[in-house]
């Protein structure tokens, strides 16, 4: 009851200073979204998990194909989303990102943080790392911040499986539809986020994870080009721990205290994107678009990739196998030894022609010298 008698004062106090003398969300204000105690306000600082959630759920593949032989990449991603007008409102209402309002008219509603209004895009880089090898991919993400401002931690970590089958199909395939792949791509991230702001003590934690399943179709009609599309699901989740409180310079006990701890979730489902790749020597940029609730754009134009060794063509192992398009070995063996048998005919038949053919002129001779020595007794 002392706890719920508490914070009525502090929203009563808090209704008449809910903006600061520019008509901004004050930070007692902004800060206690994550408060439940404060009223159920997640879609107020729901645009954070939105953005955040498909910043990490993009660049999970470079291309639809993975090689058999060992391959190493590395490079800088970077996921641009613009901050729209679904950014800054819910329910006809400001969210953190929202506008501010007129300080010269008290009001109750909390308007967004100046900062936070001020963006144009939301986005962030991070370190990846992959490896692969008889066609499956491991791909490693991480980031560190030291304390930056109000940003008092971040740190993320991420990891990636991906597999394609073009190996098992692509060599059954007509020539022009040999360089199409497809492969399945996972991609998990945690993130942890501290920010304090200066008047405040204590922490607002955020702890961040993300899923992403999706299938990637490829095609590379040339060696150093290839168009990619992918479907899939993903999901985002944010959740809020820790205490904020700031010190009566008069009584020096605590103020407006606030104890995070609402979890929101983000953009979850559906999730398109396409994409082109390019790679030229070790440099292998990517550039693509993505949609996921709203739209994000993929500039993955830091990134290197290097194969050690070369893989098979569809072709060879076509070969390898002894399968042939349109037809089957047994066929064309059987194509190859009928002529064989016709030839063996044709030479045993003249063979015992001559044996029997000096047998009548010789029963000739010995008749006519016969015929001879009876006329020569005759006379």
């Amino acid at each position: 009851m002392k706890k719920l008698f508490l914070a009525a004062l502090i929203m009563g106090a808090a209704a008449a200073t809910a903006m600061d003398d520019s008509g901004w969300a004050t930070q007692f204000e902004s800060m206690s979204a994550f408060d439940s105690q404060y009223g159920n306000r997640s879609g107020y600082v729901k645009p954070i998990i939105d953005n955040l959630g498909n910043v990490l759920n993009s660049n999970w593949y470079a291309s639809a194909s993975v090689p058999q032989s060992f391959t190493f990449e590395a490079g800088l991603p970077i996921s641009i989303i613009p901050i729209g007008d679904d950014d800054k409102s819910y329910d006809g209402k400001p969210t953190i990102f929202g506008d501010h309002g007129n300080p010269e008219a008290p009001s109750d509603t909390i308007y967004g943080i100046k900062t936070l209004n001020g963006l144009g895009v939301f986005t962030y880089p991070y370190l990846q790392m992959g490896a692969s090898f008889y066609h499956f991919r491991a791909v490693l993400r991480m980031m560190y911040l030291p304390s930056i401002s109000d940003l008092r931690k971040f740190s993320l970590f991420g990891i990636g499986f991906q597999y394609s089958f073009g190996h098992f199909f692509q060599y059954m395939l007509p020539k022009a539809a040999q360089p199409f792949d497809v492969s399945i791509v996972y991609g998990y991230n945690s993130s942890s986020i501290g920010y304090r702001p200066d008047e405040f003590d204590g922490k607002l934690g955020l702890d961040v994870s993300t899923h992403n399943f999706s299938f990637v179709f490829g095609y590379k009609p040339v060696n150093f080009f290839e168009v990619m599309m992918s479907l899939g699901y993903q999901s985002a989740e944010m959740l809020s721990y820790g205490e904020l409180y700031q010190i009566d310079p008069y009584t020096n006990f605590r103020k407006n205290e606030i104890y995070p701890d609402i979890t929101v979730k983000g953009n979850n489902g559906f999730r398109f994107g396409i994409a082109i790749a390019l790679q030229i020597n070790s440099f292998h940029p990517v550039i693509g678009y993505d949609y996921a609730g709203k739209s994000s754009f993929t500039t993955n134009v830091l990134y290197f990739k290097s194969q050690f060794g070369k893989d098979k063509t569809p072709d060879e192992i076509a070969k390898d196998k002894g399968y042939v398009r349109g037809g089957n070995v047994k066929t064309q063996s059987s194509e190859t030894e009928a002529p064989v048998e016709q030839a063996s005919t044709i030479e045993e038949t003249p063979a015992d022609e001559p044996v029997e053919a000096p047998e009548a002129p010789a029963a000739e001779e010995n008749s006519a010298e016969a015929s001879t020595e009876d006329t020569f007794n005759e006379e």
